[in-house]
């Protein structure tokens, strides 16, 4: 019995190590030229929960504002390839750190943490006339927009899109090398912190289907990160979203592509 006893506190303390490791982002390394183009714009920080988040605008305050919402171990600079074709077109732009990523506060953080700061981004900034969101960004922004009444742009961007929550655990459990027992420990532990309707109901697919928004989506055939599934689950659920599927670019190259950046700038002005 003490030998049992003794087992299953080795397996509860190594699925809390798990946890821990499945709520801490990777940290994204900055490129030069990203640098340049944040320090190229006003830089502030805003205090939220856990300690305060690193924010970048860019242009004149009258133009209409994008926010950009990078995804999971991301950062606002990953972002920044869309800043001068945005500018270029007359808008403003906002980018931020979400919690625990670049050069925001935390080391620890989740969806239900990450939505409430984007309110607290539109209390300082105002409203947005459009959002680019990648990866799990979008998945953050759908559920913003469908349950944290955030007011709802004219215009939505998905890059790589995320659609089910929970099945970052399978994608972590290859990632991290895990088994399955452990990858069950830490489902049920999520279960118990957060509650299983709570987690099963983050689905992008069913989220947008209540977002009336017009919609640009793109997503790579070989992204080996986000599988371009997503993407078409999400938009074949979206009545008034066009999904756009290109060859070559994996995960990121969407953010960096001067083809994608014109299709974008194209949709939003029309």
């Amino acid at each position: 019995m003490a030998t049992l006893e003794s087992a299953n506190t080795k397996q509860s303390a190594i699925v809390r190590k798990v946890y821990q490791a499945f709520f801490s982002p990777s940290q994204y390394e900055v490129k030069s030229t990203e640098q340049a183009i944040l320090e190229q714009g006003s830089n502030y920080r805003i205090p939220y929960a856990g300690g305060e988040l690193a924010v970048t605008t860019w242009g004149a305050d009258d133009g209409p504002a994008v926010l950009l919402m990078h995804g999971w171990g991301g950062a606002r600079a990953q972002m920044t390839g869309f800043v001068e074709p945005l500018l270029s077109a007359g808008y403003r732009v906002v980018a931020y750190d979400q919690p625990a990523h670049g050069e925001s506060d935390g080391k620890l953080t989740n969806i239900l943490e990450i939505t409430p700061t984007m309110n607290l981004i539109k209390d300082k900034e105002g409203s947005f006339d459009a959002i680019i969101a990648h990866s799990f960004g979008t998945l953050v922004t759908s559920y913003a927009l469908v349950n944290r009444n955030f007011p709802p742009p004219s215009k939505l961007v998905y890059c790589g899109a995320f659609n089910r929550l929970l099945d970052s655990l399978p994608r972590f459990q290859v990632l991290a090398k895990l088994p399955d027992e452990l990858i069950e420990g830490l489902r049920n532990m999520l279960y118990d912190n957060f509650g299983r309707g709570v987690l099963d109901a983050i689905v992008n697919e069913s989220m947008v289907s209540k977002i009336n928004i017009p919609a640009l989506m793109f997503h790579d055939v070989a992204d080996n990160v986000t599988p371009v599934e997503d993407s078409r689950a999400i938009a074949n659920a979206w009545n008034s979203a066009r999904l756009i599927e290109t060859n070559g670019l994996g995960h990121r190259g969407a953010l960096q592509s001067q083809e994608i950046h014109e299709q974008v700038v194209k949709f939003l002005k029309n």
